[in-house]
């Protein structure tokens, strides 16, 4: 029951607010406000708050750029439930090739899921041709 409303949530908010769909209202209805991705630069550990993401997806939603760069197919491969906190570990794949490994971490609050970290990894040089 968890699991389905873990992986529920992820779609909904994750997969279809930053990125298939770039629903940004869902993404404010998904994460905790004080979400945040995290990731290495050389030997830095860098922090990119949920407002500032919402940011770029609404800043790519206005570009009308027709590459498809937000477009991904997706597998769950592990969704790991302990009462209060969950992991899961998901697959985005675009064109059929592996684009990034992510890694949400999720706690229930007063009884609902929330996502409230994210780490991840490329597969692929540049996966947002920046």
């Amino acid at each position: 029951m968890e699991e389905t409303k873990i992986r529920n949530l992820i779609e909904e908010c994750y997969l279809n607010g930053a990125l298939n769909e770039m629903n940004t209202e869902k993404m404010y209805q998904g994460y905790h406000p004080d979400f945040a991705i995290f990731y290495a630069e050389g030997k830095a550990l860098k922090k990119l708050p949920l407002k500032e993401w919402v940011a770029i997806v609404e800043q790519y939603k206005r570009s009308k750029d027709s590459t498809g760069l937000r477009k991904f197919d997706y597998e769950f491969v592990q969704i790991d439930v302990s009462e209060t906190a969950a992991f899961v570990k998901l697959k985005c794949m675009r064109k059929g090739v592996l684009v990034f490994t992510d890694l949400l971490t999720l706690l229930k609050f007063d009884g609902e899921w929330k996502i409230v970290t994210k780490i991840y990894h490329n597969h692929i040089l540049n996966p947002w041709n920046i």
